[in-house]
């Protein structure tokens, strides 16, 4: 399944959330961002359930609202929790892939 994000030129893939995955709690995905882009575009985004997040490849930077800027390169991961308002950019010159993970806490 994909889905477009809030910006039409970015896709995320989603590979399961609580439409095809009997948890309802836990959603998986995929994003590539390309050299120079960022998402959300504008603002920050923010999920009720933590984020982890593993980068496959490239690097991605992760600025929280408080303006710290946690760099993944290829092989590291990531906690963004609940509530955290966070944007994902690209600075660098090759693609950056990241599997991304939304669970609830229980």
């Amino acid at each position: 399944m994909k889905i477009k994000s809030m910006d039409p030129n970015q896709l995320f893939e989603v590979f399961f959330d609580p439409t095809n995955n009997k948890n309802a709690h836990v959603q998986m995905g995929i994003i590539t961002l390309q050299p120079g882009e960022k998402s959300p575009q504008e603002g920050f985004a923010r999920h009720d359930q933590d984020e982890y997040s593993f980068v496959i490849s490239g690097e991605a930077h992760t600025v929280l609202e408080d303006g710290r800027d946690l760099i993944g390169r290829a092989g590291d991961a990531q906690l963004i929790e609940a509530g955290e308002a966070h944007k994902n950019y690209n600075n660098g010159d090759v693609p950056a892939t990241v599997v991304w993970f939304l669970a609830e806490r229980q």
